[in-house]
């Protein structure tokens, strides 16, 4: 039995009355959602193969917050025709073919990891426009505008979750910073080309252990300077990237989630690299940068800073004091 919380995917309106999950029907029998509150009705319903959206989307009842998880396009795609003003939908896109249950773990687990702080991040930059983003290892610091785009979970329309795909896919993003920025970590890259993808991972691997300095200037990155050694490779490998293909410096944004195509990410903050446009776009986590609204405020997302380095105040000075030794007598 998989457990699902209606915290990880219900909308922010009021007046919401049911919590319903669809899935694929060999898959609906193993979900259960968790009491709450705030939803006086809970339901899982079974998406059937030849059943239509707005047949599913009508049994869940309006006023419902709804969390799709399936691979069906039309599905995930549902028009307000199918929705009714009161419905909120949050879609999960699973890989057709693979291993729903797995897959929806996946998805279930990333929802709950990283929509705490996604939200903690979008009321943040509702209410003072920008984030501030720094990494107490590089000294990077950044501004981060707010876009003020749509909102996840908004009734009477489908959002992709969890927020970091879709942002790949359609641009979508929290905004884009400004300053010097610390990526780290391993690269989301998605893109038609399967070859590419691998090819991008592979050249891009060094990040998953050495942090990288990126000059983000009118949304246009560069590699300023390789933190340690093996950073060097992944800093030279995006340097020929943009040289081969320049749109591909332009940083169209960032957003907060984790791969869920790999087993125990962890989410972070990530720069998007391309757009709908592109044949294959990436993003770059900042795995070890710390989020605040304002400088030396309330950690948002990211890991809190440590001490300052270099800035122990030595204790006093005791002089060592070398011990007599015991004098022996003489035997002669």
């Amino acid at each position: 039995m998989i457990s699902v919380s209606p915290a990880v995917w219900r909308s922010a309106a009021p007046g919401r009355r049911r919590a319903v999950v669809i899935a694929a029907e060999p898959y609906a029998g193993l979900l259960r959602i968790e009491p709450t509150g705030r939803h006086a009705g809970r339901r899982v319903l079974a998406a059937r193969q030849g059943t239509s959206p707005a047949a599913l989307l009508a049994e869940a009842g309006p006023d419902a917050d709804v969390l799709v998880l399936s691979s069906d396009e039309a599905l995930l795609t549902a028009g307000p025709r199918d929705l009714g003003p009161g419905t909120a939908v949050a879609a999960a896109r699973l890989d057709a073919g693979a291993d729903h249950a797995e897959g929806i773990r996946r998805v279930l687990r990333a929802l709950a990891q990283s929509r705490p702080a996604e939200q903690r991040l979008l009321d943040a930059l509702d209410a003072a426009g920008t984030l501030t983003l720094t990494e107490a290892l590089t000294g990077a610091r950044a501004e981060l505008r707010g876009t003020g785009g749509e909102r996840l979970f908004t009734p009477g329309a489908v959002r992709p979750v969890p927020a970091l795909w879709p942002a790949l896919d359609t641009a979508a993003s929290l905004g884009v910073p400004d300053g010097r920025v610390t990526v780290k970590g391993a690269p989301v890259v998605v893109g038609a080309d399967p070859a590419a993808r691998a090819a991008l991972r592979r050249r891009l691997a060094p990040l998953i252990s050495y942090p990288l300095v990126l000059a983000v200037r009118e949304g246009r990155a560069a590699p300023v300077r390789a933190v340690k050694g093996g950073s060097d490779l992944a800093a030279a490998a995006l340097a020929e990237l943009f040289a081969d293909r320049p749109g591909l410096c332009a940083v169209t944004g960032a957003a907060y989630g984790a791969d869920t195509a790999a087993a125990g990410a962890d989410p972070a903050l990530h720069l998007l690299f391309g757009g709908p446009g592109h044949r294959i776009r990436f993003a770059l986590p900042c795995a070890t940068t710390t989020v605040r609204s304002v400088a030396g405020g309330p950690v948002l997302a990211g890991p809190a800073p440590g001490p300052a380095r270099g800035r122990h105040r030595p204790g006093p000075v005791v002089p060592r004091v070398r011990p007599k030794r015991p004098a022996y007598p003489r035997t002669h």
